[in-house]
Order: structure tokens, then sequence, then C-alpha cells
């Protein structure tokens, strides 16, 4: 996922100040997500990079990169939600405290009050009977159509139809990791931390094939598996925030605008599947292309793979 006007990509926590100190703000969120309630137990947030719509935090007791934002832009699987008026606050104040960068250590603290507070978890379940049904192969069709048809290169270098061909390269490494862990962990190497970006263009497809390795087949899918025996070595093969979402793919946690088009798939109308995934596509610079076409790439290998069998 691309995010605007990223700033160390990379980071570690460290010791946050007293909620007392005149760099600590205290802030009641709206809404957070399960994946970080522990960490906000653990102690203060900082501030690490401002984006367009938020800004990533750093928490103590998680390698995660959290994202906050306000209300309507989406619930990734570390997210916490604030107001308006909060983020403006937090905001401001990380920008007019030059400690933020001259003295590492001395940044802005953010203490976060979650008594009582909406927690989410942004999760796709197995459904692989669902996933077989007429109506989400025509979701999906509908939705490869227009992939196809989107001019433009993404993350990966080639655009939607050149990964998506029949007889291309990508359709093999597909074909390769539905059942076979071994040619899995290569094909994921290869993808892991490819491309620029907080999380690179490999990441996102690996992502969309982890969405479906879960509706289809759920933890004990190859692809799945593969990511969890990789799960040490993410930091060192991708960026913080990479690692990040691929550590909740594998635990079948995911961004909801991807998850409400892949809920809708056995549900709804093509015309309102690819309202779904235009919505899903919107995210990011190419994230969200590059993540529904790692999921489209996986469904028709994994359609290919019946024919063959």
């Amino acid at each position: 996922m691309r995010l605007a006007a990223v700033a160390r990509p990379n980071w570690t926590a460290r010791a946050p100040r007293s909620a007392g100190d005149a760099r600590a703000l205290r802030v009641r969120p709206l809404a957070v997500s399960a994946a970080v309630c522990d960490a906000l137990a653990h102690g203060a947030a900082i501030v690490r990079a401002e984006h367009r719509y938020g800004a990533s935090l750093a928490l103590p007791g998680t390698d995660d990169a959290v994202f906050m934002s306000t209300p309507g832009r989406g619930l990734l699987p570390a997210h916490i939600v604030v107001c308006a008026r909060d983020l403006d606050r937090i905001l401001e104040a990380t920008q007019s405290d030059g400690a933020a960068t001259a003295n590492p250590g001395e940044e802005l603290s953010l203490h976060f009050d979650i008594q009582g507070v909406r927690v989410f978890l942004p999760r796709l379940a197995p459904h692989p009977a669902e996933m077989r049904a007429g109506r989400t192969r025509a979701n999906v069709t509908a939705a490869a159509h227009w992939l196809r048809a989107y001019p433009a290169p993404l993350g990966l270098g080639a655009t939607a139809a050149q990964l998506l061909a029949p007889s291309g390269r990508w359709r093999n490494y597909l074909l390769a990791i539905q059942h076979d862990q071994r040619q899995a962990e290569s094909v994921f190497r290869a993808l892991v931390g490819r491309g620029a970006g907080s999380t690179p263009a490999g990441d996102d497809f690996l992502i969309g094939i982890l969405a479906h390795a879960w509706v289809t087949q759920g933890r004990e899918a190859a692809a799945v598996a593969t990511l969890r025996s990789l799960a040490a070595e993410l930091p060192s093969l991708t960026t913080t925030v990479g690692a990040s979402y691929l550590r909740a793919a594998a635990r079948g946690e995911f961004g909801s605008h991807l998850i409400a088009w892949v809920r809708g798939l056995p549900r709804v109308s093509p015309q309102r599947g690819l309202e779904l995934a235009r919505r899903a596509a919107a995210h990011g610079a190419t994230s969200g292309y590059d993540t529904l076409v790692g999921f489209v790439a996986a469904a028709e290998a994994a359609d290919a793979n019946t024919r063959l069998n």
C-alpha cells in the first residue's frame, strides 16, 4: 500500500513518556482493531509518519505498524479510529514538536483511553462452498475483465492484463503454489518486498492471494502455511508496514474494502460487485489494484487447476 509522505518506513518503538509530560496527549478513540488492543494497554504510541488521511504509529509491545485515521477511510487490521478534531490536534502537536525528528526518543507520546471503546476484527472466514457458487464466478469474471482493461502498469511493473495472462509466468507461479508448499516458499521469497511503497507491490499481490486462500481453504491452505513459516524473516524481507500486513493476512485479517468485495462475491449482482471492486482498488496508489489482481489471479489459477485435475 503506497501512502503519501512516508517517513521512516522501518522503526523501533522507544520507551514512551508519561501521560503527564508536556509532550504527551491523551486521546479517546472511536474504535480500535483487536490486533492493537493489547499493545495499547502496554503504553503510549509515537507518531512515525503522517499520511494524506492520517498517520502511522509505533506502539510498545508490537512490531505491527498501526494506522490512525478518521472514520470513513476503511479499516485495516492494525487501526485506530479517532474523530477529526483529535486527529488535527495530534498532527498539529506533532508538526510543532521539533523533537520528533531532531531528538529521537523525545517524540510526542499518545496515550489512548480504550475503556469501553468499540473493538473490530476485519477477518475473512472460510466459505469454500460459496466461493464455488455461480454468482461468485460471475463476479470474479467481471472483476477480471475490468482489471484487464486497466491500461496503466501496476506496482509490479506490468499491466493487470499481463499479470493475469493465462500463459504468463504469474499464472505458472500460482499453479505451482496451489498445493506445493516448497514451491510456494520460492514464489513468496521472490515477491515479498518487491516494488516501491510503504507496502511493496509484491506484498499487495500476495495479500490478494492470501485472501483467496483464506476464503476457499482457511488456515490450512498452502499459501497461508507458507507465509506462517516465513513470519520470522519478514522484517528482513520487506518494510515494517508490509511485514505487518502480511502477518495479519496469515491470521485471516485484511482491509475492510477488500473484505466487503470478497464477502459480496456470492451475494451481489455483477454491477454491485464492480462497485465494490472499484472501491477496493482505490486504496493507495496502486495497492488496491495489486491486491485485487492477486485475488483474481489466484481464483483463475484455482479454476485452471480444477480443470486439469
